[in-house]
């Protein structure tokens, strides 16, 4: 079998464009490969922020820098809250307690004593033996 020019010359061209294209699509799907594994880690590393936060109890502690009227050294500290006594009052149409009065050790009520030793905590700014707002 005899090949003219021609159709050596049209082979040719055919392996190399097709040598081309898979060329082009190999450097393709390379590069959207690694923006999907990009992309996956910031998700992963998002995600773990997102639990990092969630784990974590409490509320952070304010900033006391000059809090304490030139008092040294100033440190943020809980303490208890100051309890307030609001009386629940009961409306006439509803006939069952409120749930606020299940907060008031003072009342008569089954579940008077369910929340009696829970003793809410806020943040204050404290300078040796005196507490300061933040």
């Amino acid at each position: 079998m005899i090949l003219s020019n021609t159709s050596i010359f049209s082979l040719y061209f055919s392996i190399k464009s097709t040598i081309i294209f898979f060329f082009f699509l190999l450097i393709l799907f390379s590069f959207s490969y690694c923006l999907y594994h990009h992309k996956h880690n910031l998700q992963d590393s998002t995600k773990d922020l997102l639990m990092e936060e969630k784990t974590r109890l409490g509320s952070m502690p304010p900033s006391c820098y000059n809090k304490c009227n030139q008092c040294h050294p100033c440190v943020a500290a809980q303490v208890p809250t100051t309890p307030s006594h609001h009386q629940v009052e009961l409306s006439p149409s509803r006939g069952k307690n409120m749930p606020m009065e299940y907060f008031d050790s003072s009342s008569s009520s089954i579940g008077a004593n369910r929340y009696s030793n829970y003793k809410p905590l806020e943040w204050k700014c404290r300078c040796e033996d005196h507490f300061y707002n933040p």
